[in-house]
């Protein structure tokens, strides 16, 4: 049996390592949103690029991998799922104008 694997039974289990990998994939694609919406730093370009269009496409793609995958997710990555999406559409919203931040 490869360490990984060892190691990840030993953690918890298979299905802790399994939704270890899930959680960094939901973390990478809101990355993606985060950069296409201008609040991080691409570290392929060169500063801030904000495309807000770009941005809905990806917040549009965790929404449909939240769908296809209710009721096969563990609590904790539909919670960090649910938090993300929330928080995505609330700095999307804020981005095309739609909300108001607070005044200083």
């Amino acid at each position: 049996m490869p360490e990984e694997a060892k190691a990840a039974e030993g953690a918890g289990g298979p299905q802790d390592a399994a939704a270890m990998e899930f959680g960094h994939f939901i973390v990478m694609l809101a990355s993606t949103a985060l950069i296409h919406l201008g609040e991080m730093t691409d570290p392929t370009a060169r500063g801030i690029e904000r495309d807000p269009e770009q941005a809905r496409r990806t917040i549009d793609i965790l929404a449909m991998l939240q769908a296809k995958t209710q009721g096969n997710l563990t609590p904790e990555e539909t919670a960090i799922l649910e938090r993300i999406l929330h928080d995505l559409r609330m700095r999307y919203l804020k981005a095309i104008g739609y909300m108001k931040g607070p005044s200083p």
